[in-house]
């Protein structure tokens, strides 16, 4: 496939955004486009204009306001409407009217559903697709025709579901895409339908899968390879039930697996920055899991692995993560080997080469912390905390003497509750400070308290912010006697850098206690804040 180029359309701001708790405003959408573009795709749909305001709105916007460098602007829309013309039709002139040069058409390509959902015949479904395509092509529009529910129309009747294509490509269309609008073929159905259709057609061929069977990223590399040259999809496999294909997957398999033409130069190495740019304008938070631009899609945790990463971190790493803009990280628990603490402090700044004896210390102690309830796979910060109390480079910037919490609420009164936190700690030349906090919560009161405490001491504190906190039960079973696990959050308003720490108690608000002063402790030691206690 290395001769291959495959156009790469992506629909996230029409298809992507019916996923179930997405709702993009005109705003997010202006946002999206140019990041889009950034990415090297080919085709940017847009939306629905005039059947929804915010994509007419959206579409008028894009003409005056946005130029793409990589992609072309589509326009999504379907065939004229039974009994009508296509000229007349309202729904087809808006697509003109949105100055898209690439108009997408939907049509029913299923003939139970032109008779079931549209209630025409299955003739006047043909001369609706045909008749609207040729008024699009003739006002100097390329066209793209989607034939939705295309695989299981196929396999009810494939002479209908060939024919609605046929006349679409008589009419001038310049690509017929296969939809899996129900997201339910496997590769080996797609591979045998796909070598059907492109032994009858000379039209370029496209794909568009959904993930209901965990195969829309598969389908769309099997369609590929049995003759489609566009592929349809969405960034982060955003859509409505399971989602579309993963735009970032297809693309990265196209290019590094096939070493085909997806995206435009530059563009697959900042796919992870854009996955994850999309991700905060969506509010949908990215999947660390997710392949190739995921937090965890190169990350190590095994002893094993690390030992074999050490001397060639191909060994485990299917491709160079660089490539797509990513990066290999280490996660340290106790499956971690020596070679998992060397690499892992590495990679936070650490020369533990040749210091075998602090390694094997550090080593156990990671297992014991683990045993007793701790994690470091997703607390960075705690582990660089425990690097520095065992390389002897800890500083201290206060000493705390007492702590403790008061809880009051009025039972039936949901407005006269709250917390109260008392705090004595020495810092800033040995003074004594005794606090009080307030906070709508244990935690809450703790960390203004806390705050308050040192904010004269340590003004960068007030830089820190608690963004995110987690709290995990552990060992269920004991019930309100287990281990309580707390991450925490906490990100620097000036830099917008966050970093996570984890604490463990017997009960919430001691474990809360221990990731927040740890939080705090790691924002003064990485800011190189002078120790004052």
């Amino acid at each position: 496939m290395t001769d291959l180029t495959v156009e790469v359309y992506d629909t996230t701001l029409r298809d992507g955004a019916q996923q179930e708790g997405m709702n993009l405003s005109v705003a997010d959408k202006m946002t999206i486009a140019p990041l889009l573009d950034q990415l090297g795709v080919g085709v940017i749909e847009g939306g629905w204009p005039g059947a929804v305001p915010k994509d007419t709105e959206f579409f008028q916007l894009v003409a005056k306001e946005l130029s793409f460098r990589n992609a072309q602007f589509a326009a999504f829309g379907m065939t004229r409407r039974a009994g009508s013309t296509a000229a007349a039709d309202p729904q087809v002139r808006a697509l003109l009217d949105s100055e898209a040069p690439i108009l997408t058409l939907v049509a029913k390509s299923d003939v139970r559903h032109a008779e079931r959902a549209l209630r025409v015949s299955p003739d006047e479904n043909l001369r609706m697709i045909e008749e609207t395509v040729a008024f699009l092509v003739g006002e100097g529009r390329r066209v793209v025709l989607d034939a939705e529910h295309f695989f299981d129309g196929y396999r009810f009747d494939p002479d209908y579901s060939l024919r609605c294509l046929l006349a679409a490509e008589r009419a001038g269309a310049s690509t017929l895409v296969l939809c899996d609008t129900n997201g339910g073929m496997l590769p080996d159905d797609v591979t045998r339908i796909v070598a059907d259709v492109r032994a009858r057609t000379s039209a370029q061929l496209g794909m568009h899968a959904h993930n209901d069977s965990g195969c829309a990223v598969a389908n769309s590399m099997a369609a590929v390879a049995a003759g489609v040259t566009h592929v349809q999809g969405c960034v982060n496999g955003y859509g409505e039930r399971t989602g579309n294909a993963d735009l970032v997957a297809v693309a990265a398999n196209l290019e590094i697996k096939r070493g085909a033409r997806a995206l435009a130069p530059g563009g697959l190495a900042e796919s992870t920055r854009i996955a994850h740019a999309i991700a905060e304008v969506t509010n949908i938070a990215p999947f660390a899991r997710q392949p190739y631009v995921g937090a965890s899609a190169f990350a190590h945790k095994a002893g094993l692995h690390a030992s074999a990463i050490k001397v060639d971190p191909d060994l485990y790493q299917h491709t160079d993560p660089a490539r797509v803009g990513n990066d290999m990280r280490m996660l340290v628990s106790e499956m971690a080997g020596r070679a998992s603490i060397e690499l892992k402090g590495k990679e936070l700044g650490y020369d533990l080469s040749g210091q075998g004896e602090l390694l094997s210390r550090i080593t156990e102690r990671v297992k014991h912390a683990e045993a007793a309830g701790y994690t470091y796979d997703a607390a960075d910060a705690s582990f660089d905390l425990l690097l520095r109390s065992e390389l002897g480079r800890m500083p201290r910037y206060w000493a705390v003497e007492e702590w403790r919490v008061r809880v009051s609420s009025t039972p039936g009164d949901p407005t006269d509750a709250g917390a109260e936190a008392v705090l004595k700690l020495r810092a800033g030349g040995g003074a004594r400070h005794l606090v009080v906090g307030e906070g709508n919560g244990p935690v809450n009161a703790l960390d203004h308290a806390l705050r308050t405490a040192l904010a004269k001491v340590y003004p960068d504190i007030e830089r820190f912010e608690l963004t995110d906190f987690k709290v995990r039960i552990m060992d269920a079973s004991h019930g309100t006697d287990a281990i309580t696990r707390v991450l925490v959050t906490t990100a620097d308003n000036e830099t917008g850098r966050s970093w996570v720490t984890v604490g463990v108690g017997p009960n919430v608000i001691e474990a809360a206690w221990e990731a927040l002063t740890d939080s705090l402790y790691y924002g003064l030691a990485t800011h190189e804040v002078a120790p004052n206690p």
